[in-house]
C-alpha cells in the first residue's frame, strides 16, 4: 500500500483524516486531480489532494500507485479521470464542501486528448463534481505533473 505524502516526501495523514478535520469555518477550497507518466514496463499514477485557502496558498498531499504499461493514451486518461473521481468520493463522505475534480484533457481539438474531454468531464459532473479540464485543471495538469515527472524531489532537496 502507497502512503500519502506531502510534497516534501514526508508521510502525510490520510486524506479523510485531513479533511475531516478542517475547520469549516475556513474558507478552504477542495481540489482533486490525477496524472501518469509511462516508464519501462509500468505506467506510473499519481493522485493529488490540494487544499487551497484562497489568496494565501494551500497544501498538497499525494499517492503514487504503478500499474502494468498502459500504451492507450484513452486508457491512461481514464484511469486517471477514475483516481481523482474516487478520491473525491471518498471525501464526500467525511465533507460537506465542494470538490472540484480536475482532469487532464485539453478540449481543444490541437490535442490528442480533446476527442475524450467530453466524456472524462462527464464522468465527474456525472458523479455530482465540478469539473475543471485544461488549461484551468491545474491540479493535474500540474501539481500532479510535478509529481510524476519526480520535480518535487529535486526541489525540496534543493531547499
Amino acid at each position: 500500500m502507497q502512503y500519502w505524502r506531502c510534497l516534501s516526501g514526508a508521510r502525510a495523514a490520510e486524506p479523510r483524516q485531513l479533511v475531516g478535520d478542517l475547520d469549516l469555518e475556513l474558507p478552504i477550497d477542495l481540489h482533486v486531480g490525477a496524472d501518469s507518466k509511462s516508464r519501462g514496463d509500468h505506467t506510473l499514477f499519481v493522485t493529488v489532494l490540494a487544499l487551497v485557502t484562497p489568496g494565501e496558498g494551500g497544501r498538497v498531499i499525494y499517492r503514487t500507485s504503478r500499474e502494468k504499461r498502459m500504451e492507450s493514451l484513452a486508457q491512461r486518461l481514464f484511469h486517471e479521470a477514475q483516481l481523482a473521481i474516487e478520491l473525491a468520493t471518498d471525501l464526500t463522505e467525511v465533507t460537506p464542501r465542494p470538490i472540484v475534480v480536475h482532469i487532464d484533457a485539453n478540449p481543444d481539438e490541437r490535442h490528442r486528448s480533446s476527442r475524450f474531454a467530453r466524456s472524462l468531464a462527464g464522468m465527474g459532473i456525472g458523479q455530482g463534481f465540478e469539473v475543471r479540464l485544461k488549461p484551468d485543471a491545474w491540479a493535474a495538469s500540474c501539481v500532479a505533473d510535478h509529481v510524476v515527472k519526480g520535480r518535487h524531489t529535486r526541489d525540496a532537496r534543493a531547499a
